[in-house]
């Protein structure tokens, strides 16, 4: 996996072994990146972060903070691992490692403030659930209101419809290259 544009282009990231992290594919993230547009001075939460290669992709591109919460200690590792990698390449951005479960979002919402884009690639197995509790928590709400919150859905897609249901919220559906996400921004 490598970061595809802007200052650290073409540099290859560390992923963590085996299977619990799913790396975005390179034709999506570049579609999904290139489709969302600006990212000069903006601040970037990327939860459940695996390698950090989203946020990591947004600071190549011009973002001004990205704060990463991963809850494995190695995958964490791995991020700052990659954050310096990116550095030495001229990217200037501030970064955090937050080592948090981002599904309790009262362990980053203080620290990761006014974000203006929240990506997040869950496990697969469990995405519905932490869409459905994020979107759903108040104070999840309150600190992403300014933000826009991109979701990576899984493979199986939505046979239970998890990724419509989000009172508060407003949600779109887009797919880039292989993968689908859900857009949702705070009504």
């Amino acid at each position: 996996m490598q970061i595809i544009s802007g200052k650290a282009r073409n540099l290859a990231l560390n992923v963590p072994p085996g299977e619990s992290v799913r790396p975005t594919s390179a034709r999506s993230r570049k579609a999904m990146f290139d489709s969302l547009s600006v990212f000069q001075d903006k601040i970037i939460v990327d939860l459940f972060a695996g390698s950090g290669a989203l946020g990591l992709e947004a600071a190549s591109r011009g973002a001004a903070k990205v704060y990463f919460v991963e809850t494995n200690i190695a995958n964490a590792r791995i991020i700052e691992e990659n954050i310096n990698r990116v550095k030495r390449t001229g990217v200037e951005a501030d970064f955090l490692v937050i080592k948090a479960d981002a599904a309790v979002c009262d362990r980053y919402v203080g620290t990761a403030k006014n974000p203006d884009m929240i990506f997040a690639d869950p496990p697969y197995p469990e995405s519905g659930h932490f869409f459905r509790k994020l979107t759903g928590d108040q104070q999840f709400m309150q600190w992403a209101k300014d933000a826009l919150l991109v979701w990576e859905m899984p493979d199986f897609g939505d046979p239970d419809g998890s990724f419509l249901q989000a009172p508060g919220w407003n949600l779109k559906r887009r797919k880039y290259g292989s993968r689908e996400f859900i857009l949702a921004e705070v009504k």
